[in-house]
Order: C-alpha cells, then structure tokens, then sequence
C-alpha cells in the first residue's frame, strides 16, 4: 500500500475501511499519482461516495428483487422508486467528483507554474 494511505479511515470498521482504501489507490493510480493536498482530498472524497454509491445500488437491486419475486411482505412501489432516486443522486454526485479529481490530476502541481513564470 503506497506511504500516506493507511492513516486514512482509522476510525472506520476493517472491511469498509479496506475497501475504501482500495478504491482511493484505484483512483490514485488512474490518475498517474496525486500531486497536490487538493487532489488527494478530492481523491479522498470520491472514494467515499464510490464505496456508497456501490452500497446503495446493492440495496437497491436487493429491494427490487424482493418487490419482484418475494413472499409475504414486499416493499411498496414507492419505497423502490426512491431508492432508485438516491442512487441516481448518488451517482451524479461520483460523477461529478471523478471528473472534479481528473481536472485536478491534469493540472501542473503549483510549484511548476511558479517555476515558469
């Protein structure tokens, strides 16, 4: 695991916290290394909403199944309809953070504008 990651999360439980971990390294490989704070909060940031948006979208195929195909008590129409809005919420909010953090990766880091002027 790359130096800087692992006091990230201490406060979380272990398997979301491997996750969450996993997915920031992802990210951060994607994006040829993090070179600023803000890169690596915005980084921090869209793991976050990844790991949710993945727990949402689990829990809501779950609830449609069940609407679908369960016995005895069902979730109503409803209740899926805006479990399905949360998701399509959240997954504006993971969009809008990558492409936040891809605009942040492509930026020089500060010191070689300084350099240049």
């Amino acid at each position: 695991m790359p130096r800087g990651v692992w006091s990230i999360w201490n406060e979380v439980p272990e398997p979301s916290r491997a996750f969450l971990r996993e997915v920031f390294c992802e990210l951060r490989e994607e994006h040829g290394g993090l070179r600023t704070r803000l890169a690596k909060r915005y980084a921090k940031l869209a793991a976050e909403i990844w790991v949710t948006t993945d727990a949402i979208s689990e829990e809501t195929a779950k609830l449609a199944g069940a609407r679908k195909h369960g016995k005895g008590r069902r979730p109503t129409t409803q209740k899926i309809r805006l479990q399905a809005k949360r998701q399509a919420m959240q997954a504006v909010a993971l969009d809008s953070a990558l492409a936040k953090l891809r605009a942040l990766a492509t930026q020089p880091p500060p010191h070689a504008i300084r350099r240049r002027a």
